[in-house]
């Protein structure tokens, strides 16, 4: 079992995202690996396509992937809970991380939708 970086879920496998986390770039030149839930990576994506690029974030606080501070973004997130059932809140994303969220993202669905035509009987090369 793996928890997703963002929420916490457990499940069985998660997405991963390449992460460049600023202490470890001596270490990990090629970045570092987080792992996204579905609903994490569809609520991130939903935030990368809202911001404007050209407008800079008035939230500085720091990233809850990279650890960076600065500007970042609220990506809102559903924690399950046992007594409440789903607990809506917010953590804060950087521009560098959601972008590779973006790339992950497109390259997630890609693969999906490979596979669901694929699934119809008979194999394609």
């Amino acid at each position: 079992m793996t928890d997703c970086d963002l929420c916490g879920r457990a499940l069985p496998s998660v997405i991963p995202v390449r992460v460049f986390r600023s202490r470890l770039k001596f270490a990990y030149p090629e970045g570092v690996w987080k792992g996204l839930c579905d609903t994490c990576l569809d609520s991130s994506q939903e935030t990368y396509l809202s911001i404007d690029k050209n407008e800079i974030s008035c939230r500085r606080n720091k990233c809850v992937l990279c650890g960076k501070k600065g500007r970042v973004y609220p990506v809102e997130i559903q924690i399950p809970d046992f007594s409440t059932g789903v607990i809506k809140r917010k953590v804060n994303v950087c521009t560098k991380c959601l972008d590779s969220i973006n790339e992950t993202y497109i390259r997630f669905k890609g693969e999906q939708i490979e596979g669901s035509a694929c699934e119809h009987g008979h194999g394609h090369l």
